[in-house]
């Protein structure tokens, strides 16, 4: 059972990873982990993902969601295809040039984790962060 000290260091882990992932820094004001990558990410290593799943995992209204996919779709990032049984049902999936965003956007990330452990040296704390966030999850 965690703690009130684990949830924080959990809560502290969270924290650090966001920014990690969004590249912000003295220097670097700009978001890189916006809703636009979250459904990038969650379509990437999926097929046919439908909106309800989509909605869920990414944390959008869903009148948020359908502008953001249409905006997506325009870009010719992601594409949108109906159910061949029920013609009401929407799914989304990602192109190449989709892929092809979301791994230049994936190198930034790695790039700003790199720099932050090699910086900071702190992976013990990151580790001990991960394993208090496994218990709590199993």
């Amino acid at each position: 059972m965690l703690d009130l000290q684990g949830i924080k260091e959990i809560v502290g882990l969270v924290s650090r990873m966001q920014i990690l992932c969004e590249g912000f820094d003295d220097l670097n004001k700009n978001s890189v982990l916006t809703s636009k990558v979250k459904v990038l990410l969650e379509v990437s290593d999926k097929k046919d993902v439908s909106p309800n799943k989509l909605k869920s995992a990414v944390g959008l209204a869903k009148s948020n969601l359908t502008l953001l996919c249409n905006s997506l779709i325009k870009d010719d990032l992601l594409t949108k295809t109906r159910d061949k049984f029920d013609s009401r049902a929407i799914c989304y999936n990602i192109t190449q040039k989709g892929q092809e965003y979301l791994n230049s956007v994936l190198s930034q990330m790695k790039k700003n984790f790199e720099g932050e452990l090699a910086y900071k040296n702190n992976i013990k704390q990151i580790e001990t962060a991960v394993k208090n966030l496994q218990e709590l999850i199993k």
